[in-house]
């Protein structure tokens, strides 16, 4: 049934690409989107809304480190604090196995539908070092904010929360009902979020919903991202001795763990480029000619991609664009390697007696995460040296699913026509190359499609060092919104 639905929303993806990609002019539907009565609101608060934004970020709410569970704690109680000073007293911290949930809900408009907007709050680490201004220490600079987070997802969160602000201030009421759900642990899997959903399926339904950790493809070209890729991670280690050992005296007898690793990480991959472990490709779908000729028309540059990143040239799956392979193919990438001495300075003069290494794997429609990684695992042990001891480490993070969405719901066309309007043109409907435990987790638990909505832009470096959100995006997202919001009051399919 899961693979029949996801060939169905595929389809349903396909059948409308042909249409955006035609050659036609573009005629926007009725605007039933005026929000001239909110603009001043949006505009006249900017000084204040940006001050609360750097203090929102300077929270180092990073949920993979577990020094920082306080700070994830205060984020969230800062986004409780803020969400009830807007008009929303029905504002919660929830709890959850792990980082907690900040749920609220305003439900006034009698006969409106209701809209649930999802969002995180927790951020990625950092490499202080590699930043121009540390990252918990939000920056204003040519029109941006520097910061963790500032794209990847605060921005998204505060932008959705103003744009409520300004409807409530302006008429002292919403046009449809609201939900909240901005979760603690997106960034390392959306660990508990599924439990979370399956007791709070009552208070989480609604006709629509939206994911504001999205992206615009630029400032005058929207998209909406119509598919994500499943994500798996996973730590092991390899022993060779109970420690380091002298490299004069037992160099050239003794197994050296860090060069064993090195030869296990270049079996994964053959010389074409594919995945080297038995059974990984073979419940992979082909990829279609229409889902060929979505990814050729993804107005994709990747030579102006591989200039500003610094790269020689991209690698992968032979057969396949880049495009291709990030939209519909699997992968399996060394995110880490440490072994040995790691220090800065000094040098010395070991065998390592163990070594670390942690893989991340992108996964694509009727791959299941557990039969991958159990195959990986396979694989390790089948080219392992006699002797080498392997241990797994859990990681904490939950396996993402992937997740299809469909163009046949109102929710859909309601984000489609409002950027329209708002652009000026169709967006582009995109695959993604990423994961999202939320996305997977609400079609899962709720059967709710929750469509991207987000402002973030693709140069805004997030997961990266000086990470930066434009203030016109914080601008044109709470736009954005309340035209959204005001469009599904209307009553508009």
């Amino acid at each position: 049934m899961r693979f029949l639905q996801s060939l169905i929303a595929s389809l349903c993806i396909i059948i409308l690409s042909c249409s955006l990609y035609a050659k036609t002019p573009v005629n926007p539907p009725r605007d039933t989107t005026d929000i001239s009565a909110y603009k001043p609101y949006i505009d006249n608060n900017l000084d204040k809304h940006l001050k609360e934004f750097i203090e929102f970020v300077s929270i180092p709410s990073l949920s993979s480190i577990a020094s920082h569970k306080g700070d994830v704690r205060r984020c969230a109680e800062w986004l409780k604090a803020k969400i009830q000073s807007i008009g929303i007293p029905d504002a919660q911290v929830l709890e959850t196995e792990g980082n907690p949930v900040v749920y609220a809900n305003w439900n006034q408009a009698k006969g409106k539908p209701t809209v649930l907007i999802y969002g995180h709050y927790d951020v990625q680490p950092v490499q202080e070092s590699m930043w121009t201004n540390p990252p918990f220490s939000p920056k204003e600079e040519n029109g941006r904010i520097y910061g963790r987070g500032a794209a990847d997802d605060k921005g998204g969160v505060a932008i959705a929360i103003w744009a409520i602000e300004a409807l409530l201030q302006k008429d002292g009421k919403l046009p449809v009902n609201i939900k909240f759900l901005f979760e603690g642990e997106e960034e390392i899997g959306s660990t508990h979020l599924g439990n979370f959903v399956e007791t709070h399926k009552d208070i989480l339904r609604a006709e629509y919903a939206y994911n504001v950790d999205a992206f615009q493809k630029s400032d005058d070209q929207p998209e909406m991202v119509m598919s994500v890729r499943g994500g798996a991670t996973m730590e092991f280690t390899l022993k060779t001795a109970n420690r380091d050992l002298h490299s004069g005296v037992y160099g050239g007898k003794a197994p050296n763990a860090a060069q064993i690793l090195a030869q296990l990480i270049a079996t994964f991959h053959n010389s074409d480029g594919k995945v080297a472990v038995e059974g990984f490709y073979d419940k992979v779908l082909p990829i279609t000619e229409e889902e060929k000729a979505m990814a050729a028309h993804s107005d994709y540059d990747e030579k102006k991609e591989l200039s500003d990143y610094g790269v020689a040239a991209y690698t992968g799956e032979k057969g396949y664009s880049s495009v291709e392979r990030v939209w519909y193919r699997p992968t399996l990438d060394v995110t880490g390697v440490w072994s040995g001495y790691t220090a800065d300075d000094g040098f010395l003069n070991i065998v390592p007696g163990s070594a670390h290494c942690r893989l991340m794997c992108r996964l694509v429609a009727n791959q299941n995460t557990n039969e991958i990684l159990d195959l990986i695992k396979k694989h390790i042990a089948s080219h392992l040296p006699e002797g080498v001891i392997l241990t797994y480490k859990d990681l904490g993070g939950a396996s993402i699913g992937p997740a299809i969405f469909s163009t046949n719901t109102p929710a859909f066309r309601a984000a489609f026509r409002v950027l329209t309007i708002l652009y000026g043109k169709e967006p582009m409907l995109m695959g993604t190359g990423g994961s999202n435990g939320a996305m997977s987790v609400m079609m899962d638990k709720l059967g709710q499609q929750t469509y991207s909505f987000g402002f973030i832009q693709e140069d805004e470096n997030y997961h990266s060092h000086n990470e930066f959100i434009r203030i016109s995006d914080l601008k044109k997202g709470q736009y954005a919104f309340c035209m959204l919001l005001k469009y599904i009051a209307a009553g508009q399919k």
